[in-house]
């Protein structure tokens, strides 16, 4: 069904409004429905980029006290009641919700608002991040009655859908829709190289061979084994820095353990980069070595750039990179694996150039924006034949 021709009312609801893989998700969404005609309006639970993406894009934002990532009892049911009134107030067709806190209370406030069409992305399962037991089995309980409470869940990767295979009753509830990416326009890899110092305040040899990652500095990412594997690398190959794109909680503890390596000289922290996808030209060795990814849009970037990846083996990365095919994978919290693959690709640049071009090419035929968009939005329901 092409929406364009039923025009809708859409809420999507997110809780952080800063920028990451979700928050993208959701303003790509968000334009493209309002270009085929829709009425949308994006809920959030704190100011960022996001929000000052989709203002620039005139698109209504509403903020929702209370909604935040943390579980905090009074401040949910602040958040509750707040989505409930602007549910009632908006009389959407479609409440479109991300993230586990936002996909829960929003799910929630949109059943009791009796919403015709609540739909869930399940960007990821919390219960697969670094956390004790207990508080895995709490966002087990948490999702399962998010995806419960929704019509339709969007699995943004096979292995998305699989974990949840445990799930009772709630199986057919379940689509696999991967990300997809347009086209990008890239910045020269001189210029991107300078503007990847200019951010990390520091010079960094425009000569060198760059390996670069892109992600939120947080536990889940295991920038810390990608450090330790690159002081491996370091040892032998005098030419190569590491360059960590990316700012978060976790960026004082990083710092700690490359000064602790004794490679805090070629390790480089740019902190958070506007439009840093643009600048990925920037790296000759991509790496991603996060304990859990859904899928992983970043890697999709890469790909658009060319660049050849080493990736963990989890969740649906195996999904992007064939092993040797468009990428080297490697286990998880290895940083032994991880610093054996680093070393292949520096040392062996025509492999390094294979790897990047097949890799480019899956991502245009199997990653488009526009087939994601089609099928994420024939989930959304018909107003001239729904009651």
């Amino acid at each position: 069904m092409d929406v364009s021709s039923s025009p809708l009312s859409i809420l999507y609801i997110i809780t952080k409004g800063s920028w990451g893989g979700a928050q993208r998700y959701v303003y790509e969404l968000a334009l493209e429905a309002k270009a085929r005609g829709n009425t949308v309006c994006v809920a959030s639970g704190s100011q960022g980029e996001l929000i000052q993406k989709l203002n620039d894009a005139g698109i209504p934002v509403v903020r929702v006290p209370g909604l935040a990532r943390d579980i905090r009892l009074g401040a949910d049911l602040r958040a509750l009641l707040g989505l409930m009134s602007l549910i009632r107030s908006l009389h959407p067709d479609v409440v479109h919700t991300n993230s586990s806190k936002a996909g829960f209370i929003a799910a929630l406030a949109a059943r009791l608002s009796g919403v015709r069409r609540i739909i869930f992305t399940a960007h990821g399962w919390a219960w697969n991040e670094l956390r004790p037991e207990w508080q895995k089995l709490f966002f087990k309980t948490l999702h399962f009655l998010t995806v419960f409470l929704s019509h339709t869940t969007i699995a943004v990767s096979e292995a998305v859908r699989k974990d949840a295979a445990w799930m009772p009753l709630v199986q057919k509830k379940f689509e696999v829709v991967r990300h997809g990416v347009a086209p990008l326009t890239r910045v020269a890899r001189d210029e991107a190289r300078l503007r990847l110092t200019e951010a990390a305040g520091v010079s960094l040899p425009s000569s060198a061979l760059w390996i670069g990652s892109l992600a939120e500095l947080h536990p889940t990412k295991g920038l810390d084994v990608l450090i330790r594997a690159f002081a491996t690398v370091a040892a032998k190959q005098r030419e190569a820095i590491l360059v960590c794109v990316g700012g978060g909680e976790d960026a004082g503890r990083l710092k700690a353990l490359s000064h602790m390596l004794h490679v805090e000289e070629r390790v480089f922290f740019t902190g958070h980069v506007q439009g840093a996808a643009r600048l990925l030209g920037a790296f000759d060795v991509f790496v991603l070595p996060s304990h859990s990814e859904a899928l992983g849009y970043v890697l999709l970037e890469a790909g658009q750039a060319s660049l050849p990846v080493v990736a963990s083996n989890v969740g649906g990365i195996p999904e992007i990179i064939v092993d040797q095919e468009t990428g080297l994978l490697v286990p998880s919290a290895d940083p032994e694996a991880l610093a054996l693959a680093l070393s292949e690709l520096v040392e062996d640049a025509s492999k390094r150039n294979r790897l990047g071009n097949t890799l480019h090419t899956r991502v245009q035929e199997m990653f488009g924006l526009k087939r994601m968009m089609d099928a994420t939005f024939a989930l959304y329901p018909n107003p001239r034949t729904q009651p």
